[in-house]
């Protein structure tokens, strides 16, 4: 399989093809059809399974499709820490490079000033992680309101540092006719219970080896099982 039979746009092909990607993972193969289609996904799999690609390349399409007037920020990705923000933003940057999208990270550990100041130019993706994001809001200096996709990455990590409640005042800033893309390294209760909370509906895609849960599958390839907050696809080797 290959990018094309994802249905990205060739803009989006061209810069992942340039940055050396040759074939989509299996997290990217799972998860960017269900996002790309409008469904919220909550995706286990583990650190280094591809799965920033698997939500940025389907968010940047779906604004893509859009009309470029406008001036609110469309799709917050929130993340615990500032490698990470940095990270997503540098990514972001590589498979936008073919399209008019534009992307900022606010985190801590650099002068709020510079970040306010770039908040005053049109942003399409924000990535931020949950305190420096209540701290520009508290300021009165950024609209959520009009988010159209959120993304919660690493949400169990979030959990273990405490943001919890972060996350909670966050989600009441923007808007509840929203995507909402769950990613967690791990599906415990309390991650599961939470993603309970805050998706529609979700398709549930777990990569990685296969749970003692569904080892009765028999084959690596994509299987349908009894969801468990959504519909469910696990991808793995039994």
């Amino acid at each position: 399989m290959n990018f094309k039979n994802l249905n990205l746009i060739n803009p989006i092909i061209r810069a992942v093809t340039e940055a050396g990607y040759s074939r989509p993972t299996e997290i990217q193969y799972s998860a960017i059809p269900h996002i790309l289609a409008g469904r919220d996904v909550a995706v286990s799999a583990d650190r280094g399974s591809g799965k920033t690609a698997a939500f940025a390349m389907p968010i940047l399409q779906l604004l893509k499709r859009q009309t470029p007037d406008h001036k609110e920020i469309r799709t917050l990705i929130l993340t615990p820490t500032s490698e990470l923000a940095i990270q997503i933003e540098e990514d972001l940057k590589i498979y936008s490079k073919y399209l008019p999208l534009s992307q900022l990270s606010l985190y801590e550990g650099v002068s709020i000033g510079s970040q306010l100041a770039a908040l005053r130019k049109r942003v399409d993706v924000l990535v931020a992680t949950p305190r420096r994001l209540l701290d520009v809001e508290n300021l009165r200096h950024i609209d959520l309101s009009k988010i159209e996709l959120f993304v919660l990455d690493d949400a169990d990590k979030m959990l273990d540092m405490g943001f919890i409640n972060d996350i909670k005042k966050v989600l009441d800033l923007i808007s509840q006719r929203r995507q909402t893309l769950f990613f967690s390294a791990t599906m415990s209760g309390s991650i599961k219970h939470f993603a309970q909370m805050i998706l529609n509906n979700p398709v549930e895609i777990m990569v990685g080896p296969v749970s003692s849960a569904i080892k009765t599958l028999k084959h690596p390839k994509l299987k349908n099982i009894q969801p468990l907050i959504g519909s469910t696809i696990s991808v793995g080797v039994s």
